[in-house]
């Protein structure tokens, strides 16, 4: 659990406040009784999401008027106390220190710190991030997850199906599912790979469905109808087999004439290689003896220092000569191994008899054009296939979601009723969660509209929650409990009592309250806040100086 908070921008009559200490159940963060606010309750609530791995903390007052600032911070587990540190300017990085908070130099990401406290609260549940179950219930003003109506919903912009996707995995219901998921997802990147293969042509494509389909049927049989015609009306008989050895045959032999090119391509450029390593480019003393026999003048001395760079040159080119012709000798022998076994294939085909060109190629279009509409019919099929698989996946998926929520919907509201009842010495409705489908919930009290009902719902249900899942904490900002009837929070204060686990809030008008809700604020108070000098910072900026 965490157990301490301190920071040096914490500060009361202008000096560093004490580390704030924290404790199993209840840790209030209380205010003033006149319930004014810009003293630092929301941004104190909001620095322990902070410490909890959340970045809402960065958008506070205190971030914007003091700047960049670090929060150390500690935990304790099975009895051994694990002491942090994290920077506003750095927030995805956690610092580990030493008991005193120095800096150890050992930096985790932030990731890495979620997936340790995951695992150290024993939510290591499949498919399940410890932010997103965390945050949907520290609901702290400027978090954007404060609507009374949708109190599944935990970041802003998150949809119904998201929503309802964390709470099953917080259940630890997801691994009841996976497989479905995984079916399912398996069947989505078939039918994706499918189709962006027909995007780009690696299979044929196929428009208009299945009116394309039966049209393509008619042409084909159309089309079979005239390649039999032909081979029976040519005047000499010739089987199907007979007509694709010839086709096979008509293929090699241009196959072997490609080759046989490219070997004498490859052989001339060999001849060329060894003409220019044979020749060279060397002078000899008798061609400089003879050049300055018709020309005495010359400076012979310069000749061959020029001599000497062109050897150099030459010698240069010989070892690129060298290595190319070994390359063009390794790329003859495997065009002659081609091309060889081109002519045994050629000399195994046999005699095929004499096929006119013109019969051959009127069959080989007919062939061509039947075979290109069953590619497209087969394509059409395949699609159908794997959309069939995909929408059986797909409900196979929503059938067990369904089952599980019905589970969970019944759980959830057995406890929110159990609670409500305690909160009044007459019958009361509870507030309902009701799952429509896998993507879609209604969250209301019947029969009962109002705010203070509203609000009274979102808290029971936070509570319901902490209670019968693996929940570690639960966080509520002052501007809840204001919106609620007192006597309902007389009753939710006996709630938040009666767990070990942490529940953090934030408090203020205390003194309207019946003595035992003020008994029990005053005996949780980890953090009391005031104005002149005693706010979370030492100071308000929402009042003018004077002149």
């Amino acid at each position: 659990m965490l157990v301490e908070m301190t920071s040096l921008v914490f500060r009361e009559k202008g000096n560093p406040r004490p580390p704030i200490r924290f404790k199993k159940g209840l840790n209030v963060v209380l205010g003033k009784e006149d319930g004014e606010n810009s003293i630092g309750k929301s941004s104190a609530m909001l620095a322990i999401d902070f410490v909890f791995g959340g970045n809402s903390y960065l958008a506070s007052d205190g971030v914007k008027h003091i700047g960049a600032h670090t929060i150390f911070f500690a935990f304790e587990f099975d009895g051994q106390r694990y002491h942090f540190a994290r920077n506003t300017s750095s927030p995805e990085e956690i610092q580990v220190c030493n008991e005193r908070y120095d800096l150890t130099g050992t930096v985790w990401e932030k990731q890495r710190f979620c997936d340790w406290l995951k695992g150290k609260y024993h939510i290591d549940f499949a498919g399940l991030s410890f932010r997103e179950s965390l945050s949907s219930f520290f609901r702290i003003y400027g978090k954007d997850n404060l609507d009374e109506h949708r109190p599944l919903k935990g970041l802003p912009a998150e949809s119904m199906q998201k929503s309802i996707d964390v709470i099953v995995k917080l259940f630890d219901r997801y691994k009841d599912i996976e497989d479905f998921s995984v079916r399912l997802e398996e069947q989505q990147k078939k039918l994706s790979a499918f189709r962006e293969a027909r995007r780009y042509r690696f299979v044929p494509d196929l428009v208009g469905g299945r009116t394309q389909y039966e049209e393509n049927l008619v042409q084909i049989r159309s089309l079979e109808a005239e390649l039999d015609n032909l081979v029976t009306e040519t005047t000499e008989f010739h089987d199907s087999e007979d007509i694709e050895k010839v086709r096979l045959k008509s293929q090699l032999d241009g196959e072997r004439l490609r080759l046989e090119t490219d070997i004498q391509t490859k052989q001339r450029r060999l001849a060329l290689l060894d003409m220019s390593l044979d020749a060279g480019l060397y002078l000899t003393e008798a061609d400089l003896s003879a050049l300055q026999e018709y020309f005495p003048q010359v400076n012979v001395r310069k000749l061959y220092e020029v001599e000497r760079y062109h050897r150099k040159l030459a010698k240069i080119l010989d070892d690129q000569f060298s290595v190319e012709k070994q390359q063009v000798q390794s790329e003859v022998t495997v065009l002659q191994e081609q091309l060889q076994a081109v002519r045994n294939q050629i000399k195994e085909l046999g005699f095929v008899g004499n096929v006119s060109k013109e019969f051959l190629d009127r069959h080989s279009e007919l062939k061509g054009r039947i075979d290109a509409l069953k590619a497209q019919n087969e394509a059409y099929l395949t699609l159908q296939d794997l959309q069939d698989a995909r929408k059986k996946a797909d409900d196979v998926l929503k059938s067990a979601i369904t089952s599980i929520l019905a589970e969970i919907e019944h759980d959830v509201n057995a406890k929110m009723k159990e609670f409500n009842d305690s909160l009044y010495t007459d019958a009361r409705k509870a507030p309902q969660l009701h799952f429509n489908g896998y993507n879609s919930y209604t969250f209301e009290t019947p029969d009962d509209t109002g705010t203070g009902t509203n609000y009274k719902g979102m808290v029971l249900y936070d509570l319901a929650v902490l209670y019968l899942t693996a929940l570690p904490a639960i966080a509520h900002d002052s501007l809840i409990p204001k919106n609620i009837s007192d006597g309902a929070i007389d009753g939710i204060m006996k709630i938040y009592t009666g767990t070990e686990k942490q529940v953090f809030i934030a408090f203020d008008k205390q003194g309207s309250y019946r003595e035992g809700t003020r008994r029990i604020l005053l005996n949780n108070t980890v953090l009391k806040l005031s104005d002149d000098n005693s706010e979370l910072y030492g100071e308000s900026w929402s009042k003018e100086e004077s002149q």
